[in-house]
């Protein structure tokens, strides 16, 4: 089966050289891995195609178009040549004009990869969803078009909108992103000492309100209350001004010191720092699922977080990982509570290893797109035959 991911957003995903771990291509490798053809179709600054070769054999296309940015839709200059050599599209997000233009054009074929729900704070993106359910979503409904969404929280969105062809399938880690590196290790990370008299936190995004940043500051202090020695290890950059709000507020409870910061980490060396750290903090406001909780849990960490599109399809609440009201003293408490706990994140590594790696993934991925082609991709991959051959 010929497959074409698109990411119909504005904003450019650099494949070259980058150990990002891209849903795109994750789940383009995977399709390969099972013998269809995989393609992805991306925003650029310029009109130009490359090619990803995969170590196991194998490629992936990937054509960057250039186009028009009409309020964070990417419309493409014409693309109907390429579109057409393949059985089944898959753009992003039922609210983008450019997946509403090719579940019309091209109702056979066309899959909607779907991540967000209701944010009650994004005031602009929910005036424009209501616009675009009035002129829109008839079209959706009278087509029966296929979404698959990345959580619970997700589909129900869809299902309120009265969208009934909805299956949610998530977000897998890419491994081969996650691969370790030969090269010198950053000094902050060596400088991080694994002790069993301190405990070492981390939080890696962005520092916004959406992520509540300053909640992170909050637990720290109600845990050095309680006499504990911590260490908080922050990854992420932000607007200057909220910035400038988390440094005061850390140097006003008396927390600089507890506190190790860093604008920027290669994906390489994630893997050296996680196992320097004892929890993974993600209190978020809002997630449409959350790469970083992926990794986090991959990575053996056990993970407090908020109830969001990650949470919702990863956490097994006190097994593998901790939902959480946003209360400090909760958090703390459950920090305390599974200090030197190591089972936590072993069961979460073993239920992202089995369960949510795009290898895992990608069969459901194929029985969802055999739903609109005309062709069967159960018969066509090298790894189905030999399955049915087993039989």
């Amino acid at each position: 089966m010929r497959i074409l991911i698109i990411h119909n957003y504005p904003s450019v995903i650099e494949v070259r050289n980058s150990t990002y771990n891209s849903q795109e291509v994750g789940l383009a490798r995977a399709m390969v891995r099972r013998g269809h053809t995989c393609d992805l179709l991306l925003w650029g600054e310029k009109d130009e195609t490359l090619t990803i070769p995969l170590e196991e054999g194998g490629k992936i296309m990937v054509y960057y178009r250039t186009g028009k940015d009409i309020s964070r839709n990417a419309l493409f200059y014409d693309i109907s040549d390429l579109v057409e050599r393949y059985d089944v599209l898959q753009p992003c997000e039922y609210s983008q004009i450019l997946s509403w233009q090719l579940a019309k054009k091209y109702p056979q074929k066309t899959v909607i990869f779907h991540g967000p729900y209701y944010p009650a704070f994004n005031k602009r993106y929910n005036i424009f969803c209501h616009l675009f359910d009035i002129f829109c979503l008839k079209s959706y409904k009278k087509l029966d078009t296929l979404f698959i969404t990345k959580s619970h929280l997700a589909q129900r969105s869809l299902n309120a909108k009265g969208l009934s062809n909805v299956k949610t399938i998530g977000v897998g880690i890419d491994l081969e992103a996650l691969s370790q590196t030969d090269e010198t290790t950053p000094s902050f990370i060596e400088e991080i000492e694994r002790r069993p008299d301190i405990i070492n936190l981390l939080y890696i995004g962005r520092f916004e309100p959406r992520k509540n940043t300053l909640f992170l500051y909050e637990v720290v202090r109600r845990l050095k209350e309680k006499g504990e020695k911590i260490r908080l290890i922050m990854v992420g950059k932000g607007d200057a001004g909220y910035v400038d709000k988390c440094e005061k507020k850390a140097h006003a409870l008396g927390l600089g010191g507890d506190i190790i910061r860093v604008e920027r980490l290669e994906q390489k060396f994630l893997s050296k720092l996680y196992e320097k750290c004892d929890f993974f903090l993600l209190p978020t406001l809002y997630e449409i699922f959350g790469m970083v909780l992926l990794e986090a849990m991959y990575y053996r960490l056990c993970c407090l977080t908020t109830e969001n599109g990650g949470s919702d399809m990863l956490i097994r609440q006190g097994e593998n990982g901790f939902v959480l009201p946003l209360e400090a003293d909760k958090w703390a408490e459950t920090i305390l509570r599974n200090k030197g706990n190591r089972e936590i994140g072993e069961t979460a590594h073993e239920d992202i290893l089995r369960n949510f790696t795009w290898d895992a993934l990608a069969r459901q991925f194929e029985t969802a797109y055999a739903s609109v082609s005309r062709q069967n991709p159960l018969q066509e991959t090298s790894e189905t035959k030999q399955e049915t051959k087993s039989i």
